[in-house]
């Protein structure tokens, strides 16, 4: 979502904090738009001098005696490129600890299972629900994703965070919330899945612990 993205949704007040998973991608994003933008402002910047420097100027003949380049430039350019290169992939696999499921005590599980076209949701104690999603704030919550027909993919866009929900098989996916509210149309179906597809959303509401627990009766761990 980058910077822009998350920037928008805390000014609109879809989303007046950001959780972890939200600021890992923000600074992975961050990483190659810095890398992307310089290195673009260095190519056009070295096209642009290529075309004034050697542009015609009426000759017949060409330019003899051309500069050759010798190994050192060779290798400058490819050290250059794997600085780059090595900037970009260990910011990236720092990020996989988005996709690591945390194993630390505290966590709450739900899981999600997708049908035509809605979501339901079993909490911890049982309770079976079908429409929203309620969690409370400041915790992890684990969310085991599956269907009970076809393919659909369970995502919460405020988030960056996205599963694929396949009958017969759970995957999962985390995220903290950091601010209580009801977020409206949070939840939506990235998987076209026939023709309610489109209206296949639901809310998160974020609670507090206590009436989280006084709700669906399981306390963290």
């Amino acid at each position: 979502m980058g910077r822009f993205g998350a920037s928008f949704l805390m000014y609109s007040g879809v989303l007046a904090a950001t959780p972890p998973t939200v600021a890992t991608w923000t600074r992975v994003y961050d990483v190659y738009l810095t890398l992307g933008v310089g290195t673009a402002v260095v190519v056009i910047s070295a096209l642009l001098y290529a075309v004034v420097r050697y542009r015609s100027r009426g000759q017949k003949e060409p330019v003899q005696g051309a500069k050759q380049h010798g190994w050192k430039a060779v290798l400058a350019i490819v050290l250059v490129m794997g600085v780059i290169l090595a900037i970009a992939g260990s910011q990236t696999f720092a990020g996989f600890t988005n996709i690591e499921i945390p194993n630390s005590p505290g966590t709450v599980t739900v899981s999600v299972t997708g049908f035509r076209w809605g979501w339901n949701f079993t909490y911890p104690d049982g309770q079976y629900v079908i429409g929203d999603l309620t969690v409370p704030v400041n915790t992890i919550v684990i969310l085991n994703i599956t269907s009970s027909d076809v393919y659909h993919t369970f995502g919460i866009a405020m988030l960056d965070v996205k599963e694929d929900a396949i009958p017969g098989k759970v995957n999962q996916l985390w995220f903290n919330m950091t601010e209580m509210g009801n977020y409206t149309d949070a939840i939506r179906c990235y998987q076209l899945c026939g023709v309610g597809h489109a209206f296949m959303i639901a809310n998160l509401t974020v609670v507090s612990q206590s009436q989280w627990n006084a709700t669906f009766g399981a306390q963290k761990g």
